[in-house]
This record gives C-alpha cells, structure tokens and sequence, in this order.
C-alpha cells in the first residue's frame, strides 16, 4: 500500500468490494509490485492505484480472476469500469491549423514559391531536406483542395483521438502523413513535387485500421476482421479522389499503408493507457516536429 500525495494522478479502477475482495486484490497488486490505496466507497471499498500503473493493475486484476474463478467465493466478481473516451476539438483544432497555414502561405503572392521551396520534391526529400515530408503536409494547391483536407483531418482525426487518445492520436498521424511522402518520394525518384494533408488523412484512416488488428483484450474490436471496414473507407475515398488528374493517388496509398503498420506496432508495442499528462506531452512533442520543421525550411532554404 502506497499513500499517494494530495498532487499524484490517481484512478479507481475497482468500486463497492467487501473487505474480503479489497484482501484478495491487495494480495494481487503487492505481488506484481504495483502501489494502491483503498477508499470508503458506497456500500464498501474502492481501489485506487496511480495513473500510470492502472492498466497494468487492470491486467493483473483480470489475469488473477480468469486464473482464479472460484477463488472469490460467495460474493459476485466485480466488472471492471470501462473508461469512456473523453470528448476533444482537437479535429478542428488541427482544421482550423490548415487554413492557417494556407492563409499564411498564399498571401503577398508568394504561395508558388514556397510550394517549391517547402512541398514534398522527391528529389530534394531524398537528398536530405526530410522536413519536406512534414511542411508539404499544411500547403495547399487552393481552396478546394484545402477543404476536402480539412473536413477529412477533422473527421478522421476525431475518431483516432478517441481510440488512443490526443496526443498519440496526432504524433502517428504526422509521422503517417511524413513516412507516406518519404515512401512516395522514393518511389518516384526524380523531381515530382507533391502537397497537401491528404496523406496524413489516409494515414489517420489507415491508423484506424492498424489499431484493431490486434485490439486489447475485452475491446470491442475483438470480433473478426473488424479492420477491414476502416481500410474500405480508406479505399472508397481513394476511388473517389483518384478522379482528379491533379490527385496524387500514391501519396494517399502509402500515407494509408504508412498508417497501418504504425497502428499495428503501437498496438503491440505501445502502452495500452496514457495518462493524460502524459497525452499532452505527446500533442506538445507534435506541434514542436512541426514547428521545428517549418523553422528549418525558413532558416535553411530561403536565406
């Protein structure tokens, strides 16, 4: 048992035990090591246990009970809360980002040329300028091009966020959307310039695809297959947007892929809860790639 300080993040994973449970779950969490502290809670006890060690609390907990059936004797198992996906305007937030950027870029005539000296040239991109692969991601050829990226990012970006929260939702994107141009400027090999959110778009489809091909256990994604309908999404609005000659079909394929296999190894890899401090250090460290990318194009090509 641990007495966390007035300051720590903590959350009760467990509410309304018997003594005789609140027992049985101590003996559980002081062997793997993990600190809790009970509470008078209703008509009994809850568990508390840092933030940062709730999932792997969950974990034991629910391995100790599979393990265990009739170790708890009488009394009914506890279910274990389900831990609602908060609500968040990041979607917008970033939408409302790229009309910034654009508004930013097309003034004072200028928009050309920073196209040139900013998008995603595959040549360029291979012979060390990868920061391209990131400020190609906010430049857009007009207004129609902008607004289909802008609704897309929203939607599709939203829908990431509650799945593995804001802050990892928004670091895969970018790198999605970066490693899609990277694989696409490689693919080309020559002077092909592309631009635009699109990629990280796909690439946020993608993610959601990748990151139910190994859900967690007693997710709803546990059902068979059920990756398959983001990627028909992810091909319905490629079939769509392959009309345009102007589209660049193998950004958003390999911004797509891009995603995918990100979605699958932060699945396998990645930690199964982030607290939200921890959430927000991850946004931070994407605005800071961004910016840091844009101060290099500014500093590094047009002095």
């Amino acid at each position: 048992m641990n007495d966390f300080g007035p300051r720590d993040e903590t959350r009760v994973i467990l509410e309304n035990l018997t003594s005789d449970q609140a027992d049985q779950f101590a003996l559980v969490l002081s062997s793997a090591d993990i600190d809790y502290r009970f509470r008078r809670s209703g008509w009994g006890w809850s568990l508390e246990v840092a933030e940062d060690d709730a999932a792997q609390a969950e974990i034991q907990i629910e391995q100790y009970l599979r393990e265990n059936p009739d170790a708890t004797g009488s009394f009914s198992i506890p279910t274990l809360p389900v831990q609602p996906a908060p609500p968040t305007m990041t979607g917008l937030a970033a939408a409302l980002l790229l009309l910034a950027f654009h508004m930013a870029t097309s003034r004072d005539g200028a928009h050309q040329n920073i196209i040139l000296e900013a998008g995603a040239h595959a040549a360029r991109i291979l012979e060390g300028e990868y920061w391209r692969t990131i400020t190609a991601l906010t430049l857009h050829a007009d207004s129609r091009h902008l607004a289909g990226n802008m609704l897309g990012i929203a939607v599709f970006g939203t829908f990431l966020c509650r799945r593995v929260g804001v802050g990892a939702a928004w670091l895969l994107i970018l790198l999605a959307g970066a490693g899609g141009n990277l694989v696409n400027a490689w693919l080309h090999q020559s002077g092909f310039l592309s631009i635009g959110a699109s990629t990280a778009v796909f690439g946020a489809v993608g993610l959601l695809g990748g990151v139910r091909v190994f859900p967690a256990e007693g997710s709803d994604d546990n059902r068979p297959r059920s990756w398959i309908l983001p990627l028909g999404a992810a091909l319905g609005l490629l079939a769509m947007l392959g009309s345009d000659v102007q589209t660049d079909i193998g950004a958003h394929l390999m911004g797509c892929l891009a995603g995918f296999c990100l979605g699958i190894g932060y699945t396998l890899l990645g930690p199964r809860h982030l607290s939200e401090t921890r959430q927000n250090h991850l946004l931070l460290l994407t605005l800071a790639i961004l910016a840091a990318s844009w101060w290099r194009a500014l500093t590094g090509s047009w002095t």
